[in-house]
């Protein structure tokens, strides 16, 4: 496929992912009122799986950094679930992250706590033109392109069909888990980041399964393996790895 315009141009509506992102918090919040707090452990199970498998491993040190290698089949399976979080496509956001490290901190950085806020990384638009040289190698791939342009199809599809066959799987098979992985993601974006600098954070670590090693990370992307403790780079190591 030939594209010939910014990354920025071939994102359907830069405002609907921060409307998915409020859909999956109403139906958080609504459905456990409604359904009560049992469905919690089979969203955090699925929260834990979805975090470390397809946000870490897959998402930021596969795609973002390729860091590593791993089989095919693999792959495409990751890449299916990866595009059912709401952090927007795999083009999109590796697009973001890498300006991200970029211009880590400075007056460029589409989320520094200290540049932008914390209110703008929470509830703003991450608004910026994404060159095509810095995602060359994903625009080579065509399945990555199609995911990514039918990306909201895809959420319209998984949200129709799990609330057809049961509303309560909306809410904790779909909603909760990934409520809890942007939760994962903004203590990612802004806790390592407050001093102004990439540092790492023992809270970081703990919360999001392995993303605290975060300085470490920032000084050497091309490493898988973020700190001597890190689960991501465990479970890459013994179920994803080449």
């Amino acid at each position: 496929m030939k594209l010939s315009f910014g990354i920025d141009k071939i994102i359907p509506n830069k405002y609907r992912i921060r409307l998915l992102q409020a859909f999956v918090l109403a139906v958080s919040i609504f459905g456990t009122l409604y359904y009560g707090l049992e469905g919690l452990l089979y969203s955090i199970i699925i929260y834990i799986f979805m975090n470390i498998f397809c946000g870490n491993a897959t998402l930021h040190r596969y795609y973002g950094h390729r860091a590593f290698e791993m089989s095919t089949w693999k792959k495409n399976i990751l890449t299916c679930l990866t595009h059912t979080m709401t952090v927007g496509s795999v083009l999109g956001w590796t697009g973001h992250h890498r300006w991200h490290h970029k211009y880590s901190d400075t007056e460029k950085d589409i989320h520094s706590p200290t540049v932008n806020g914390i209110y703008h990384i929470l509830f703003k638009v991450w608004d910026v033109n994404i060159p095509r040289s810095m995602v060359k190698d994903l625009l080579k791939d065509s399945t990555i392109v199609k995911w990514h342009k039918n990306y909201f199809k895809w959420h319209l599809f998984v949200i129709a069909i799990l609330t057809l066959i049961n509303p309560w799987l909306l809410v904790y098979v779909y909603a909760v888990p990934n409520l809890l992985t942007l939760i994962s993601g903004y203590i990612i974006a802004i806790v390592p980041h407050m001093s102004g600098d990439a540092e790492n954070s023992i809270l970081t670590e703990i919360l999001t399964f392995g993303e605290g090693g975060h300085k470490n990370h920032h000084d050497d992307s091309s490493n898988y393996r973020f700190s001597k403790y890190d689960i991501t780079a465990f479970a890459i190591e013994k179920f994803l790895k080449t």
